[in-house]
């Protein structure tokens, strides 16, 4: 069925003004990065290409190496991002099993939250929790400011001492229904200083640090054992 013109141009209007909102607070909470891990094999497709849905790349058969082998959260079309600090738990798990692997950490412009198709998951997007919400209903500032709401059964967030722009639960996600690309990508955390180095002279019109934070549990770790 044709889309009517009007309801077509409703639509884009609706998008339009949801992101201006989303925009307003995701300022308001100074959230100056959006982070995604990923193996350091992939680091090349993805600052030529951009960070493509796991869907898009399976269609295509590309090599990309995968960190979720099942992705238990269903939703392949999107990619999978995290504000404030990685996903840790996530994280640890994967260099637990890969401990040979060498991975770094994608700092991306916030502007994705309100430019691109996003839904907002308050916890990891594969739980039930998460999962019992209808897709439509992750999306929007409602669901954004859910990502900053006290969680149940653990302290407040300022006993958390929780900056404003880090969600409660450390495996809150954001689902990013688009590809991401390279004007996006700001550049990427790295696990040693040479590596550091090298990707400074290789891909100069990026930003590499070498930062051992984003390789480590937040702060409030011993609240989500």
């Amino acid at each position: 069925m044709l889309r009517h013109p009007l309801n077509a141009a409703i639509l884009s209007a609706d998008q339009s003004t949801r992101g201006l909102i989303v925009e307003a607070a995701v300022e308001k909470r100074k959230i100056k990065f959006v982070w995604h891990f990923t193996r350091l094999e992939n680091l090349d497709s993805i600052l030529l290409n951009g960070l493509v849905p796991r869907a898009i790349l399976e269609a295509q058969s590309t090599s990309a190496i995968y960190n979720d082998a099942y992705r238990l959260d269903g939703e392949k079309a999107a990619n999978c991002l995290s504000i404030g600090h990685p996903n840790y738990k996530m994280f640890f798990s994967l260099r637990q099993h890969n401990p040979q692997q060498e991975w770094v950490v994608l700092a991306c412009k916030p502007s994705i939250l309100w430019l691109k198709d996003c839904a907002f998951c308050y916890e990891n997007a594969a739980s039930s929790n998460v999962k019992a919400i209808p897709l439509a209903s992750r999306k929007g500032l409602g669901a954004f400011e859910k990502l900053f709401s006290p969680a149940d059964g653990k302290p407040c967030r300022t006993d958390l001492k929780l900056p404003d722009d880090c969600p409660t639960n450390p495996q809150a996600e954001v689902l990013v229904f688009d590809i991401i690309e390279p004007k996006y990508i700001l550049g990427a955390v790295c696990q040693s200083s040479s590596r550091r180095d090298e990707l400074k002279a290789k891909y100069p019109n990026f930003g590499f640090l070498y930062h051992k934070s984003l390789f480590s549990a937040r702060m409030d770790y011993s609240h989500w054992k």
